[in-house]
């Protein structure tokens, strides 16, 4: 419950920020805000003063599993938004995560094995990237597209904590690190102002997720 709360309040704040920063220095500033954990990090604080130490570092392993899982999000979305449409590069994207974050989970065991298994795919993101025109101004949204984006977002954890209720226990944990913020400012970019702004959003996550999977969840497993 207390997850759900924090994923609540802090959601639409985190939506307005990222869209005041992407509308001021454009989508690629907006995915590096998105990088920066400032939903995950309250939410390690509730498990750790809940259920302890050794708890917080099974869900960091876990958490491993679905940044992994994030960066093959990236990998097929920015793929597929030059010639498909939002709603199948979301759906092709979401389809990607829920398949392999589960996988992954089974598969990571320990600290090590997680960062180096994080880091190759992350690699591979990097070396295959979809080139985006840095130079392309964002034209004017609607004002409802704002609103929007916040409602959708807050439906969608509504949903994927639902279904968290119902599933087993590896999907379940997939889903409950969905990334309901990228997906939502990657899909809203992607029909608002086209693909190059989906990728360019993307492509500012993708390379600023190195400073959570290799300096913020190790350094918190040091300090616990």
């Amino acid at each position: 419950m207390a997850t759900l709360a924090i994923k609540l309040l802090l959601a639409p704040l985190f939506i307005v920020f990222a869209y005041a920063i992407q509308k001021k220095y454009g989508p690629k500033v907006g995915g590096i805000f998105v990088a920066i954990p400032f939903i995950a990090t309250p939410i390690l604080l509730v498990i750790y003063f809940e259920q302890g130490a050794q708890f917080l570092h099974q869900a960091i392993l876990g958490t491993y599993a679905g940044q992994t899982g994030v960066l093959l999000y990236i990998y097929v979305y920015t793929h597929l938004a030059r010639s498909r449409s939002w709603p199948l590069c979301f759906a092709a994207s979401t389809l990607a995560y829920l398949i392999f974050a589960p996988l992954l989970s089974l598969v990571i065991s320990n600290i090590w094995l997680a960062i180096a298994l994080w880091l190759l795919v992350w690699v591979i993101l990097q070396r295959t990237a979809v080139p985006f025109d840095k130079d392309a101004n964002l034209p004017v949204a609607p004002k409802w597209d704002l609103p929007m984006r916040i409602i959708s977002a807050l439906t969608l954890i509504f949903l994927v904590t639902g279904f968290s209720n119902v599933l087993g226990a590896s999907l379940s944990g997939a889903l409950a690190m969905y990334p309901v913020m990228t997906s939502i400012m990657s899909s809203f970019n992607h029909a608002r102002f086209g693909a190059n702004s989906a990728i360019a959003f993307l492509n500012g996550l993708g390379t600023y997720l190195v400073f959570v999977g290799l300096i913020f969840f190790p350094l918190l497993l040091i300090v616990t």
